[in-house]
């Protein structure tokens, strides 16, 4: 019998999704990626289809389309699909829930070794777990890296590992340790939403300049700060800010073609992230983080990027009914939306016109969506605002008393008690208690 599968129907159609990719083509032309970075400049100065404005980098279409084309994927794990799925663990986790205390403290040395191990035993991928507090800050990334290289077969390295190097010298450490270790040594660019490639990448990548090694783009445009309120909106912008970085990379990589295979990737998908407005936080495991996950699922198979629903992260701070449902309900519609690699495991805390577009080359590369008219007007409408699955910082959490999903819901409950004040007619009420007392006469005798 062949197996039963089912999935999600609706959303983007194919021309909603080549509507976004023009409005994204749009922005890459006209408002272009900041390369703070003159000798990154230099070396991609020389190709057809790249105009430089100060710091200011534009590619025209048949380029970018050219580095869509050249996204290479080809180390994606084989063992993975849908009758296989798995999680990516952790990612940089700086605070822990200890199991033997159930109180939060900074993760430990022994925090990243016990959790290496038991992602190896478990088979999971991904970025180092935890981050060290318990040794010099200088030598945490390092052994971020040196800790699964030793204790894992899997972890924090290819393609689903995100790279998190500070600067050229730790990722040249970085490098020794790989080579060492049989592992596949990659660097990450991370922009800065809006369309900033920060120096710190530039400067790894120019470090390497030379050399074969795999790249990644990623960026974290958010919802009504550094993108748009809508969330479609905000999609374009991750759009075109992922493929001027993989077009940037790309070139970078066309120069060294001939000494040895280069894979370029998107490596954190294609996503937009919600926020809250009362607490100044992300809302991770919203509903409208969920609905994101399902944008992303589409535009993804679109663009050709193999889909990690980032479905496992919550907003809850404990282990509890909070976190559970959040996670639940995510990762379900993930899997309804064709996912089979799920991340954060283990972390707790459209006739859409594109209206934004004029909004986004506005600001260009500097301000905010905070305090433009639209995100005024909307973000009641594009957020929901819950009385109980809240999503404030881990510090605004502490301060509140780190109540507990059940204590939040036992105390609205309590004040809906308190505050109710419907009450039968009296003659109504009387009648009542006269049926009850003569069921009590003749049931008890």
């Amino acid at each position: 019998m062949r197996p039963i599968r089912y999935k999600l129907e609706g959303g983007f159609s194919k021309q909603d999704m080549d509507k976004m990719w023009e409005g994204a083509l749009r922005l890459i032309r006209k408002v272009g990626l900041k390369v703070p970075h003159e000798s990154i400049r230099r070396l991609i100065a020389e190709f057809n289809g790249v105009e430089i404005q100060d710091d200011i980098v534009t590619f025209n279409a048949e380029l970018v389309e050219k580095a869509r084309a050249a996204q290479d994927y080809s180390d994606w794990p084989s063992d993975l699909g849908p009758e296989n799925p798995n999680v990516i663990a952790g990612a940089y986790i700086k605070n822990v829930l200890d199991p033997e205390t159930n109180k939060i403290r900074p993760a430990l040395m022994k925090d990243l070794v016990d959790y290496t191990k038991l992602c190896d035993a478990c088979g999971f991928y991904g970025p180092p777990i935890v981050k060290p507090n318990d040794v010099p800050i200088e030598m945490q990334r390092i052994l971020m890296y040196k800790i699964p290289y030793e204790y894992s077969r899997v972890h924090a390295h290819g393609i689903l590992d995100v790279a998190g190097w500070l600067n050229p010298k730790d990722a040249r450490y970085g490098k020794e340790m790989c080579d060492a270790a049989g592992k596949d040594f990659r660097l990450d660019l991370w922009l800065v939403s809006p369309f900033v490639a920060p120096r710190e990448g530039l400067d790894i990548l120019y470090e390497f300049r030379d050399e074969p090694v795999d790249m990644n783009v990623s960026t974290m445009p958010v919802t009504g700060t550094t993108s748009p309120i809508n969330m479609i909106d905000s999609y374009v912008q991750s759009i075109a800010e992922l493929f001027s970085a993989m077009t940037l990379v790309y070139l970078i990589n066309e120069r060294k073609l001939k000494k040895g295979k280069i894979r370029c990737v998107v490596a954190d998908n294609i996503r937009a992230y919600p926020f809250d407005m009362r607490y100044a936080a992300f809302v991770y495991g919203s509903a409208e983080d969920c609905i994101g996950t399902i944008y992303q699922a589409q535009l993804n198979r679109y663009f050709g990027i193999p889909l990690v629903a980032k479905s496992l992260l919550t907003t809850g701070k404990r282990v509890d009914a909070h976190a559970a449902g959040e996670k639940a309900a995510h990762t379900m519609a993930a899997v309804l939306a064709g996912a089979y690699v799920f991340s954060n495991a283990g972390l707790l805390c459209v006739d859409e016109k594109l209206s934004a577009l004029r909004e986004i080359e506005e600001l260009g590369h500097s301000g905010t969506h905070l305090d433009q008219t639209s995100t005024l007007k909307n973000f009641r409408r594009d957020l929901w605002d819950p009385e109980i699955f809240i999503h404030p910082t881990l510090i605004q959490w502490q301060e509140r008393g780190s109540k507990g999903t059940a204590q939040i819901a036992w105390e609205i409950a309590k004040k809906k008690i308190q505050d109710h004040t419907y009450t039968a007619e009296k003659e109504v009420r009387k009648e009542l208690e006269k049926i009850s007392l003569r069921a009590q006469k003749e049931l008890l005798g």
